[in-house]
């Protein structure tokens, strides 16, 4: 996984208006999917999609499946804390969460 500044990614998904954090869930679902073959994520443009023409529900379920692989690959447990965050729309806290695990990572 890419190891990036947290304090960047939260600055950068401020001041470009969710557009960076488009971007970051694109390249870290990405990546996720290279590291663990098992069950791969859907590609995070066409989750968009689904959760659009879902009003939603499938946002919810492919974030919980997203932290699921996060906890999965980088050994932690913040699972629940990043999707309750998540759902209550404090998505850049989660988001932070993530990196940090992945900054972590060996």
């Amino acid at each position: 996984m890419t190891k990036r500044d947290i304090l960047s990614v939260i600055l950068l998904s401020i001041f470009t208006c969710g557009i960076y954090s488009i971007y970051w869930m694109y390249v870290s679902t990405e990546q996720l999917n290279s590291l663990e073959s098992e069950e791969p994520l859907t590609n995070y443009i066409l989750a968009i999609v689904l959760g659009i023409l879902t009003c939603g529900i499938y946002s919810i379920y492919w974030q919980y499946k997203f932290y699921k692989k996060v906890d999965s690959v980088t050994s932690e447990n913040n699972l629940v804390i990043n999707f309750i965050l998540s759902i209550l729309g404090l998505s850049i806290v989660s988001m932070a969460i993530a990196q940090t695990s992945f900054n972590n990572m060996n």
